[in-house]
């Protein structure tokens, strides 16, 4: 069974993430970043992307990241 990413930003106003769409991501890293693969590639990888609105992440589910299905 797959699962579909689920991301979390933290606004720099804030002290709590909160889930966001995956087109609130891509509207908050195309402001900052000309591609955002690469920054998208470092979230699987377990970082998180900081800018200057927001950090962002995966939201982490039971302990563990979520099932993204290979392409």
């Amino acid at each position: 069974m797959y699962a579909l990413p689920l991301y979390e930003a933290k606004y720099n106003e804030k002290e709590e993430w909160k889930e966001i769409s995956e087109v609130e991501l891509m509207e908050g890293l195309y402001k900052v970043f000309n591609k955002v693969t690469p920054a998208i590639e470092e979230m699987i990888e377990g970082k998180e992307i900081d800018t200057p609105e927001a950090v962002y992440r995966l939201k982490i589910i039971g302990g563990e990241r979520p099932i993204i299905p290979a392409i």
